[in-house]
């Protein structure tokens, strides 16, 4: 496993998501010059800054259709 630049062993994760959302990733990601991972990496650290001492999420989560 890869470390992070602050010297901490990197953990690897494995997710499903919608084509078309990591079409769109990846294409930003190309245009930035960096990897769809470190897009999704810094997004989600940008997202936990944002989050950072909330109990819980008010984000209203959609139910998956069937």
């Amino acid at each position: 496993m890869s470390k992070h630049r602050t010297g901490k062993l990197m953990k690897r994760v494995t997710l499903t998501v919608d084509p078309d959302d990591y079409s769109e990733i990846d294409a930003l990601a190309r245009r930035s010059n960096v990897s769809a991972s470190w897009l999704i990496r810094r997004s989600m650290r940008e997202f936990l800054e944002r989050h950072a001492g909330n109990d819980c999420l008010e984000i209203p989560l959609a139910k998956e259709e069937r």
